[in-house]
């Protein structure tokens, strides 16, 4: 199907000034009023153009790297080829991982084929041609490990290669040996195996997978670009990261914020997407999605529904690039009528990744875990289901009776898990003792470990040196899930219990064996429990990925795996005394939590208060007892000389601790101290226009001063064996504030 082009294109990126300009590095709201609409209306544009449907990672490329709409291509003499993404011919161990965004050039001999990759899905081996994918499949982004500390899975990439202009007779011959070969599939997508060089890079979402090619492969392409242009030192890779992820969250609330378009996940939809797909073909695909005759839950995925509708006709619904508006289109006629009131059957988006989604269907009634969730928030409930990460609901699930335990009766493990559970008595006689961090007369810091009985009774373990602090009676937990953005705090009632509280609702990623950090201070109502997102997930004989610090010895026992042999750990550094309130190392991951909470936002989601004000937002707003205030300031200070915070001095008030998100703390210059840390608007010139390759006049050259120009910048970005050849027909403008030093005029630059 074909589109109609825009009779006048919003932006014409080879003549006008870039709209890549410093206002994407600030935050949409720092973005020119004139300049955000013209962004809006040229992506809607370029989204209509390229056939309804656009990813973030494309319509960030749109804008950096200038998509004419005039030429529905980007300019390709202004782009090196040589740092797109080669997609050779490979054995059977798999190929590089393509990310969504990345240019590519599929390489068969002296021949090559320039394309954009447009989207992704898994393409899980064991799905059904009629949708149906087992539950485990749903919302499973692991991969599996393979040589060489590598990891794989399989994938389907959507590619364009159209993207820089339409394919010529021999370039179309050429794509068609491509598909016979098998660089390509049948339908023109790259599938297959997919490695991962860290296992890191798997759980990372498209558009921060395209970042990270952004900044090493591909750097060059970036650099050479509007924004490195806007940056005091292009050459930072701390800095430009930096940049790089903020511009990405703009593009992608201004996406959000543009009339005519609809997100679904990382794409955007213009309305023209929906054509693509027959009204008796989305129809069939609603149908699917939502049989089951039983409670028990089904998962279906789109992608194969398409492939059987497009083999019964005569239409291509899954060809090229086609094949995401088809997507969008089938998964959004789906949505219309999920979690509709009085509906038979509960239909609710599972996965928006595996297969092109996988959608839930089941009739009620539901699991409480269920009960209220959004129907188009995908939870991954298959993936977690299968693997028994989901707890009961608290107070359901009744201890074994005397004769069961007699009779050495253990509960029934589902056949979808390997975990091999053990009888209470064994796992309460393996069950790590908390160990107490801190304790004086104001305030009690411990480290436990919950075991799956904690988990499924809402159970927290409470040594017996803590319990005269603790509240009597009924009082409040406040638990701080690190890095679940679903269950980033959580309030519960809990009742003291021998030992142990009561009346906890752990959340759905909790597994046995995770590591609680428990703040008491004394004379409150009120708990504080942390988790600890580790740096890098965990895989135990390639289960997992497990997010969050744990007691391994205990999660191995749960899941059935050999103990491993036990590392000598180094004890920790001790904490830097002062005075009669000396620093607690216990109560770091508290603090952070409290800032995000509490803290006065700042640029790219930073958080800032004084040390008086976050001991009182913690711990209540009457009067903090001086002892636990200057805990906290001393805590905030270890952690300012350790570069964990920010710590601002300021003239005549009470120092200012800030905290960064782990991929927004800003660059280190020179050898200043890890405390001082200054925003990236310190390092974005703003109203500045980057250095620029205009398109001249036809029939006209640029000048030998302009060729000059160009050749200094391009070895200043890239060194002095960089390729500096001016393509024909444009001119080089040197980067200038705006409103200060305009363009040169055409004359200046011709010859």
């Amino acid at each position: 199907m074909t589109y109609p082009k825009p009779q006048a294109p919003a932006w014409r990126p080879s003549q006008e000034e870039p709209l890549f300009t410093a206002g994407l590095l600030l935050g949409a709201g720092q973005v020119d009023p004139v300049t955000a609409d013209t962004i809006r209306r040229y992506l809607r544009q370029v989204t209509a153009a390229r056939g309804g449907v656009l990813h973030l990672a494309c319509a960030w490329n749109a804008l950096h790297f200038g998509f004419d709409l005039d030429l529905d291509a980007y300019d390709s003499a202004l782009l090196d080829p040589e740092y797109f993404h080669a997609v050779l011919a490979t054995d059977r161990g798999g190929r590089p991982a393509v990310p969504v965004g990345a240019f590519v050039r599929i390489e068969r001999g002296t021949r090559w084929v320039w394309g954009e990759a447009v989207g992704k899905f898994g393409a899980a081996a064991d799905c059904e041609a009629d949708g149906w994918i087992p539950a485990a499949r749903s919302g499973d982004r692991t991969a599996a490990a393979g040589p060489g500390g590598t990891w794989s899975r399989e994938e389907t990439v959507v590619l364009d290669t159209g993207a820089f202009g339409k394919l010529s007779t021999t370039d179309s011959k050429e794509a068609a040996r491509l598909r016979r070969t098998g660089l390509l599939d049948a339908r023109g997508h790259i599938s297959g195996t997919a490695v991962y060089a860290e296992p890191e890079h798997v759980v990372l979402d498209d558009a921060a997978y395209y970042q990270h090619h952004l900044l090493t492969h591909a750097r060059p392409l970036l650099v050479l670009g509007p924004l490195a242009g806007l940056l005091d030192d292009p050459h930072d890779t701390g800095l430009l990261a930096q940049a790089l992820a903020a511009s990405f969250r703009t593009v992608a609330d201004l996406l959000a914020s543009t009339a005519g378009i609809r997100l679904w996940g990382p794409y955007a939809v213009a309305d023209t997407a929906t054509a693509v797909l027959p009204d008796a073909v989305a129809d069939e695909v609603v149908h699917a999605t939502g049989l089951t005759r039983t409670s028990t839950p089904r998962y279906t995925a789109v992608w194969p529904l398409l492939c059987a509708a497009e083999a019964a006709g005569t239409v291509q619904y899954t060809e090229g690039p086609t094949a995401l508006a088809a997507l969008m289109a089938a998964n959004l006629a789906v949505a219309e009528g999920a979690g509709g009131i009085g509906a038979r059957v509960d239909t609710r988006i599972d996965d928006l990744w595996e297969q092109g989604g996988v959608w839930r269907s089941q009739l009620p009634p539901l699991p409480w875990y269920l009960e209220g969730a959004d129907p188009l928030a995908p939870l991954g409930i298959g993936h977690r289901e299968a693997t028994g990460t989901l707890p009961e609901p608290p107070g359901e699930r009744l201890p074994p009776s005397g004769s069961e335990q007699a009779s050495g009766q253990q509960e029934p493990v589902s056949p979808s898990t390997d975990e091999v559970m053990l009888p209470p008595q064994d796992e309460a006689a393996c069950e790590p003792v908390p160990v107490i961090e801190h304790l004086d007369d104001s305030l009690a810091v411990y480290t436990c470990v919950l075991m799956r009985r904690h988990i499924d009774q809402g159970g927290l373990p409470l040594p017996a040196a803590v319990s005269d602090l603790s509240p009597a009676g009924e009082f409040l937990l406040e638990l701080h899930h690190d890095g679940d953005l679903g269950t980033a705090t959580v309030l519960c009632e809990l009742k003291a219990a021998q030992g142990a509280t009561a009346g906890a609702t752990w959340p759905m990623s909790f597994y046995p064996g995770i590591k609680l950090t428990v703040t008491v201070p004394r004379g409150g109502h009120r708990l504080y429990a942390n988790t600890t997102l580790l740096p890098e997930p965990l895989y135990l004989d390639d289960q997992g990925p497990f997010l969050w610090d744990c007691d391994t010895a205990v999660l191995r026992r749960f899941l059935g795996i050999a103990p491993s042999r036990p590392q000598p750990q180094a004890p920790p550094p001790p904490a830097q005394s002062r005075g009669y309130a000396p620093a607690v190392e216990g109560l770091r991951s508290l603090l952070v939590s409290g800032l995000r909470r509490h803290g006065a936002p700042g640029m790219f989601d930073a958080r800032s208060l004084q040390g008086h004000q976050l001991s009182a937002a913690l711990f209540g707003p009457g009067p903090v007892p001086p002892p636990l205030m200057w805990t906290v300031i001393h805590t905030c200070e270890d952690m300012a000389e350790q570069g964990l915070l920010g710590r601002d001095r300021i003239e005549g008030q009470p120092d200012l601790f800030t905290w960064w998100p782990a991929d927004q703390k800003p660059t280190l210059r020179g050898q200043q101290s890890l405390s001082v840390r200054q925003p990236l608007r310190n390092h974005v010139k703003a109203h500045y226009v980057p250095p620029d390759r205009r398109k001249l006049p036809p029939g006209q050259r640029a000048s030998d001063h302009a060729r000059a120009a160009y050749t200094q910048w391009r070895h200043d970005m890239l060194g002095p064996e960089a390729d500096a050849t001016l393509p024909d027909g444009y001119t080089f403008v040197h980067g200038h504030r705006r409103g200060t030093q305009q363009p040169p005029a055409w004359h200046d630059n011709l010859t």
